[in-house]
């Protein structure tokens, strides 16, 4: 995911990657995206990183179609953007159906156990199993595609050091957004859309961590923000329609309708300020 977000969805007349020649404008790429993700976490909605970053990135293209930097022109490659874009509508879908059937499944082998101290050791395990699962694929694919235009700069290099180093700090990053500021987001997750009980959270991480993996392998960076609001939604909807929350539900999906162009329009605007400067 960071070599498709760095190099595969800009590409200059040359065959060049154009943002290696254009810091400024990778600076912009990259305040575009964390202005948007800070403003949606602030109000407690679950935006995807993947996304922000995407719709950045086309912005950042779109400005260097107009503005050469270097002599080198530069086009949005429309083949990638449309599969990026159908891979955002299926993948919530499949983690949903994938978490109502895991749900289904694994209800009454779960209610075979009769010994409950058993029953919370095997729910405890399953539960951090699915997390750990969850967390992997967050820093297979979010780190990947925050830090591609990073990569992009550093003209895709093949040292393997330097990716772990520009991986290393996305991760950093990450782990102190989740220690900082995530609160609000995480009590939408957990509550805000539906209630879970420990099956219900099993069978939602697990179905976002397969689905988001799934996508890494093809090297389309999904969200996995939007898998795992659509895996509780199918893990929700096995307690019926009525469990789920549509009204969140509704802003969350406006969120993540806008957020591509948002920071779309705010990459083309800063990068235009700074090559100004």
């Amino acid at each position: 995911n960071m070599r498709t977000v760095g190099e595969e969805i800009v590409i200059g007349s040359d065959g060049a990657n154009p943002l290696s020649n254009a810091p400024r404008v990778i600076i912009a790429v990259l305040l575009a995206a964390g202005i948007w993700l800070t403003i949606s976490t602030t109000m407690g909605l679950p935006v995807s990183t993947s996304q922000s970053m995407v719709g950045a990135v086309v912005g950042a293209g779109l400005l260097l179609s107009y503005v050469q930097v270097g002599g080198v022109s530069a086009s949005i490659q429309l083949g990638t953007i449309g599969a990026i874009a159908i891979s955002w509508v299926l993948s919530p879908m499949f983690a949903a159906l994938l978490a109502f059937a895991i749900s289904k499944a694994m209800a009454p082998l779960l209610r075979r156990i009769r010994n409950i101290i058993l029953l919370n050791r095997v729910l405890i395990t399953l539960i951090i199993v699915a997390a750990a699962a969850t967390a992997y694929a967050n820093g297979a694919n979010d780190v990947g595609a925050s830090t591609g235009v990073i990569y992009a700069f550093f003209r895709g290099s093949t040292d393997n050091s330097l990716k772990i180093l520009i991986g290393l700090f996305g991760g950093i990053g990450l782990t102190v957004g989740v220690l900082t500021y995530s609160r609000k987001v995480l009590h939408t997750v957990s509550a805000g859309i539906t209630k879970l009980d420990a099956l219900s959270a099993f069978a939602a991480q697990m179905s976002a961590a397969i689905t988001v993996l799934s996508f890494v392998q093809l090297r389309i960076p999904v969200s996995i923000t939007q898998a795992i609001v659509g895996a509780i939604v199918g893990a929700g909807l096995v307690k019926g329609v009525t469990a789920v929350n549509r009204r969140k539900l509704g802003r969350i999906g406006i969120a993540w309708a806008i957020g591509p162009v948002i920071t779309c329009v705010l990459s083309i605007v800063l990068g235009w300020l700074l090559l100004k400067l």
